[in-house]
């Protein structure tokens, strides 16, 4: 079990051996997720008892070689010279000026965002929150599946614009200090918080705090505590949220003999990997690859990776009936169902060379800059655009409108 996790823990947080900076933000927040999603379920549940040793020692193999090859490539890239690009805004403009046009821009996405959900709730004619199936109206599922449709486009540009704001507002509220933008950020909060997705409401804000904390340096001490216990308290948010709308299907579902089997039931990582290896393993069809590009094609096309995944772990279940949006599996299992053994050392070594690059470019840019504005920029820059070459694997049409929003931080557009 120990060799499992330090496994996952490398995959996780390898980024600490190049980036060991109180400015590595998403490591940090990974850290967290760490308790919850792996530690809890392996430790202190003990969910992997429930299957058999073949399966666990293919899974062990699995994550060690694919830890080693991901660390090894992450090594590597961070040694790699970097290339010149062109500069963005933030290098050419003064920071105060950037700072003022971050704020503008980000208004502009608010409105958009705004709109778009209140369009959408508008045409589909129910709120995933006070949905009589609240998992089935959170996934589109059954019912709920044709009336999304007519507006799923809106709805999904509208949905990852509106996730990318709480950072972004939390810290131009921290540098400018109006109160519009507080304002800004509890519509943001309640407007995602109405769609069930809980993990964007607590990692937007703990990415902003993280990034307010490495800034002011003596607050950095408490932030690592206290985002573990947030992110505990995010795992069992489905169970508070029955409590507090009396909605009997989700205390149902979420209610366990203990804490530590509810914060697992919230983050099923663990349970999700062996119970998708042992389907896998039963009746095994590699991908060669088709799930790298899957994602980018529209509707339920069978190789997108959150649509295999969960068929291949519900071989004899209806997709509309699931009430999942895939599986989070790790990088190297992506591997082995791609090109087996080689594809678990392919995939991880070069998943790992170029997050080292990206990484050190990151880490660049942070250092040319005192403006805790752009610091943010830089961040979401790697979280919301880097990260996606670094999962070339499993990659997602829904990453578009991401790479627009950012565009607009990125580069100077005209605005009036």
């Amino acid at each position: 079990m120990l060799i499992i996790f330090i496994s996952l823990c490398i995959l996780s947080i390898g980024s600490y051996f190049i980036w060991f900076s109180r400015y590595n933000i998403p490591a940090h927040l990974e850290l967290a997720f760490i308790f919850t999603r792996y530690l809890v379920p392996i430790f202190l549940v003990n969910e992997i008892s429930n299957f058999d040793d073949e399966i666990l020692q293919l899974y062990k193999n699995i994550l060690i070689i694919g830890a080693v090859f991901y660390l090894l490539g992450m090594i590597l890239g961070n040694l790699i010279p970097l290339i010149k690009v062109k500069k963005f805004s933030w290098q050419v403009i003064s920071e105060e000026e950037y700072s003022e046009r971050v704020e503008l821009v980000t208004r502009y996405f608010f409105y958009f965002a705004v709109i778009g959900f209140i369009i959408s709730y508008m045409i589909m004619g129910f709120i995933p929150m006070f949905a009589s199936n609240p998992l089935n109206a959170k996934f589109f599922r059954g019912e709920y599946q044709a009336p999304y449709m007519r507006i799923a486009v809106l709805f999904r540009a509208a949905n990852f614009v509106m996730y990318s704001l709480p950072p972004l507002l939390l810290v131009i509220w921290y540098h400018f200090r109006k109160t519009i933008n507080l304002f800004y950020l509890l519509i943001v909060i309640l407007l995602i918080a109405s769609t069930l997705t809980r993990g964007n409401i607590f990692y937007g804000l703990l990415l902003a705090i993280g990034v307010i904390c490495a800034y002011k340096k003596k607050l950095f001490k408490y932030y690592i505590l206290s985002i573990i216990l947030i992110f505990s308290i995010g795992s069992i948010s489905f169970y508070l949220i029955g409590l507090i709308f009396h909605s009997d299907m989700l205390l149902a579902m979420y209610e366990k003999d203990n804490i530590f089997e509810t914060i697992a039931l919230g983050a099923p990582d663990v349970l999700d990997h062996l119970t998708f290896l042992k389907s896998f393993n039963n009746t095994p069809l590699y991908t060669y690859g088709r799930t790298f590009y899957g994602g980018l094609i529209p509707g339920h096309y069978k190789w997108n990776p959150a649509v295999w995944s969960l068929m291949v772990s519900n071989p004899d279940g209806d997709l509309n009936e699931i009430t999942s949006g895939g599986l989070r599996l790790p990088l190297p299992l992506w591997g082995y169902v791609s090109f087996s053994w080689t594809g678990v050392v392919l995939l991880s070594f070069f998943s790992g060379l170029i997050n080292g690059y990206l990484i050190k470019a990151i880490k660049k840019m942070i250092k040319e800059t005192q403006s805790i504005i752009v610091i943010t920029v830089v961040i979401l820059l790697y979280v919301n655009v880097y990260t996606q070459f670094v999962t070339f694997y499993a990659l997602s049409m829904y990453s578009i409108p991401v790479f627009a929003f950012m565009a607009f931080y990125m580069y100077r557009f005209k605005l009036k």
